[in-house]
């Protein structure tokens, strides 16, 4: 019997406040996608989504409509600017062929998790943002609602296409960030590194900031907002797939093309030097980004063997930075540390080896877990009771969770404060009685100090 996997139905963007006449309803589309649907459809999408918001307004005044669930279906609704709404609809999983009449097919509605759709629409704006500023932003400073589509078509399209929707799991739904621990000695070496190149170039740009460094996909130190640094932490590690074989997953990058719009590109393979940037005539390629301030900046990456710097500078000053200069500064101080870092990042802890586990940290935004996000270790099954799991705890209807699956695989999840804990195993002859002592030893062992009520 044949089963369908959870794929896109449409993504639209939509402006409320635009097309208020009978027959211009059409106006309101920014954009649309799959493009194959027509224009009727569209509007009708457009319409629907507009009748479930003002629907949902009567009981719940305060608080927008954010999921609706259909039979086929599951949508996420998302307001992230005045009058701009962005709505993405996924086909459910079916079972089954249906027939001429539509009917023989088995819809699994409750196979989406709200919170991974939800927060996946999130991070297609944020990234939208970042790279392009707020829609209202743009009208504002002169751009026509054309203009705006024909950026939005060009930007969100690549990006969309990219998005495994059937592959929403837990890590999509934390947002995390993985950092590595280094010695005290490290941290500040590098930390004074930074701070030179920083009080150096600053002397004469004084726009001229540092931003975040990775070591291959983890966090060493950054000096940007919370917010600021997962939304490029993920860029860079789910787009520009900093630390990866090029040759081994796609790809892909925000450049500014010749009409200084952003766009996406290959990155192409690894080199030392700056990544975003072909050569040292190609300032003009390097792209602006948009971070709280609401301040275009531009974004200068930087790569050393496997460690990543990311800098910032306002335009205006950028014509007047000696990349040459920065380049050999940067090299200078980072091919000693390099070797260091490897080493703290090959080091795997005792407690890795011995156990599948998941922690999320929502203080600090802190991830750490010897699982691979869509690997092996995250079926089906265990994708969705992890997504159900932290619904529950999203809800605040529970603390502390077990649950053992069909393949008798045990998952042990807690929350306490703001603090997440899944561990797995898969001993399928143990008793819960045995599974919550195993679990007590492990976490008085390896998270003593994290766990105390």
């Amino acid at each position: 019997m044949s089963i369908s996997k959870s794929s896109l139905n449409y993504w639209v963007i939509y402006s409320s406040k635009l097309g208020q006449k009978e027959g211009t309803e059409h106006e309101k589309v920014l954009f649309f996608y799959p493009q194959t649907i027509g224009i009727g459809e569209q509007t009708n999408a457009v319409g629907i989504s507009e009748a479930y918001v003002l629907f949902s307004k009567q009981f719940s005044p305060e608080q927008p409509c954010e999921i609706i669930h259909t039979q086929k279906s599951t949508l996420s609704l998302y307001n992230p600017e005045e009058d701009i709404w962005m709505v993405l609809s996924v086909n459910n999983p079916a079972i089954g062929t249906a027939g001429k009449d539509g009917k023989g097919r088995e819809y699994i509605e409750d196979e989406i998790n709200d919170i991974a759709l939800k927060k996946c629409v999130q991070q297609i704006y944020q990234v939208w943002n970042t790279f392009n500023g707020g829609i209202n932003s743009m009208i504002s400073k002169g751009s026509t609602y054309e203009m705006v589509r024909k950026r939005l078509d060009s930007f969100i399209k690549p990006y969309l296409q990219q998005i495994q929707f059937d592959q929403l799991d837990l890590f999509s739904s934390l947002d995390g960030i993985k950092f590595l621990p280094v010695n005290k000695n490290i941290y500040l070496t590098i930390f004074n590194y930074i701070n030179s190149v920083d009080l150096n170039f600053q002397n004469s740009l004084a726009s001229f900031r540092f931003g975040i460094v990775l070591y291959k996909d983890h966090l060493i130190l950054s000096s940007l907002e919370q917010n600021e640094t997962r939304t490029l932490y993920n860029y860079l590690v789910n787009m520009v797939k900093v630390g990866q074989d090029p040759s081994s997953s796609q790809t892909m990058m925000v450049l500014n093309n010749s009409n200084n719009e952003p766009t996406w590109y290959t990155k192409g393979q690894r080199r030392t030097g700056f990544i975003n940037m072909p050569d040292s005539n190609s300032k003009q390629h390097l792209p602006l980004v948009w971070l709280t301030d609401d301040k275009p900046q531009v974004m200068i990456i930087y790569e050393q063997k496997d460690t990543f710097l990311l800098f910032l500078i306002d335009p205006s000053d950028l014509p007047q930075l000696e990349f040459d200069e920065l380049a050999q500064s940067l090299v200078q101080n980072f091919e000693f540390v390099n070797p260091t870092l490897e080493s703290h990042y090959n080091k795997r802890a005792i407690f890795d080896e011995q156990y599948k586990y998941i922690y999320f940290n929502q203080m600090n935004l802190a991830i750490k877990s010897p699982i691979k996000p869509r690997g092996p270790d995250l079926n089906k099954e265990t994708m969705k009771l992890l997504n159900e799991i932290h619904e529950e705890f999203e809800n605040g209807s529970s603390s502390e969770i077990i649950v053992k699956t069909q393949h008798d695989r045990w998952i042990v999840a807690k929350k306490i404060d703001f603090r997440e804990f899944y561990i797995m195993f898969d001993n399928k002859n143990s008793s819960i009685l045995e599974i919550n002592e195993e679990v007590k030893n492990a976490t008085n062992k390896f998270f003593k100090f994290l766990f105390i009520d």
